[in-house]
């Protein structure tokens, strides 16, 4: 099978170009074709270049032309979108139409809902902009990039969109990263078909795991405000359990100042690979606090793989992938109290080896390259079978 991967690249090398880049190498190495093409946040430098792409946010008649020209060249089986903003825009839709070529849209946050793409404002999760075809909200508080004039572009693109039924009508398979991602946008204003949705998560290299654990919790993440750090640390200054924290952001000198005061606080910074990889591997648990929806929760994931349980929130992906009392435990959210008193039945707990073999078996049975490959297999399959359904708008 030959397939076309398209995807605009972020400015830093993001979750999603890692992604890109990982699932074009499980399809090389299952003896498919790969080619790609690419743009990248990069090239906007100069202010007329930045609002070029704002105009032309909802349809890029020179990027369709360009897309053509490549796919022409290319002649792939199959087109996999990833991220198609700011500079592609949905155009690249109406371009594999135009050539009929089936193509399959990985949906790695929740941007054709809320133009920030996070579902996340004011330090609480919002989903004011869900059921709405016309999402005002988000230009009235300014959404995208803090800006109310800069939010009216992609307001408009999706609202476009919507209308046109471009999602529903050019594209064959959309792929969500979970159950919890397709079940808010199968509550949402776009009414895709039940046949185009399929749940894909990303998948992990299998570094190995262990059941023996040392006398520590820990936390991986971005070291902010709306992935519950205040909370976690709330709860072990309480608590007086040690916990290590990994990770850099703008509240990792509040942390840093709290490991100074609390001997039970160690805080790392920034872990490369392998320093993560031991950090995982010697854990008792690692603590998921994050506030927002999250893609996947890849922290949690990578937990598991390394057969560490997960104790985190009873709430958005995090709250699905844990399952209590067999791969972790759950808490209530933003509650530093709820936290330590589940830290406390985990620690009580004299099973604490099945939890540790359970969050194995879930990376397993779940998240592993070989199984990853038999769904997009199957999704590319099932989205050149389809390609003939689709009807023009």
């Amino acid at each position: 099978m030959k397939i076309a991967q398209i995807h605009n690249r972020y400015k830093d090398i993001g979750g999603e170009d890692i992604v890109v880049e990982r699932e074009k190498n499980l399809l090389q190495d299952a003896g498919h074709e790969v080619v790609q093409y690419f743009v990248s946040n990069n090239d906007i430098i100069s202010t007329k270049e930045k609002i070029h792409t704002s105009i032309h946010l909802s349809y890029s008649l020179k990027y369709k032309k360009k897309v053509i020209s490549f796919l022409k060249k290319e002649t792939p089986d199959v087109v996999h979108v990833h991220n198609f903003l700011p500079i592609l825009s949905p155009s690249v839709f109406y371009a594999t139409k135009q050539l009929n070529i089936p193509v399959v849209l990985t949906l790695h946050n929740f941007r054709l809902l809320c133009i920030n793409g996070l579902l996340y404002r004011n330090n609480k999760t919002c989903e004011n902009c869900v059921s709405k075809k016309i999402p005002l909200d988000g230009i009235k508080y300014g959404c995208y990039q803090n800006s109310k004039v800069i939010s009216l572009f992609p307001t408009i693109s999706n609202s476009l969109h919507t209308f046109m039924k471009t999602w529903q009508s050019k594209i064959n398979k959309v792929i969500f990263l979970s159950e919890f991602s397709k079940g808010v946008f199968s509550r949402s204003h776009i009414s895709f078909k039940p046949e185009q949705m399929s749940v894909k998560p990303n998948f992990l290299e299998d570094k190995g795991y262990s059941y023996e654990k040392q006398n520590y919790f820990l936390y991986v993440g971005r070291i902010s405000e709306e992935k519950g750090i205040l909370t976690v640390l709330e709860s072990f200054i309480a608590s007086g359990k040690l916990l290590k924290i990994a990770g850099t952001g703008p509240l990792q000198d509040e942390v840093i100042a709290y490991s100074k005061t609390h001997k039970n606080i160690v805080y790392l910074g920034f872990q490369n690979q392998q320093q993560l990889k031991d950090l995982y591997l010697n854990a008792k648990a690692t603590v998921f606090a994050s506030k927002m929806y999250e893609g996947l929760g890849l922290v949690v994931i990578e937990s598991f793989s390394f057969g560490t349980p997960v104790i985190g929130p009873e709430f958005g992906n995090s709250g699905q992938l844990i399952t209590e009392n067999y791969n972790g435990n759950k808490y209530e959210l933003g509650n530093a109290t709820s936290l330590s008193e589940v830290i406390r039945s985990f620690e009580e707990n004299q099973n604490q080896k099945s939890l540790r073999k359970n969050a194995r078996t879930t990376f397993e049975e779940k998240f592993t390259a070989q199984k990853n490959l038999q769904t997009l297999e199957k999704i590319y399959k099932e989205s050149i079978e389809s390609s003939r359904d689709l009807t023009s708008i």
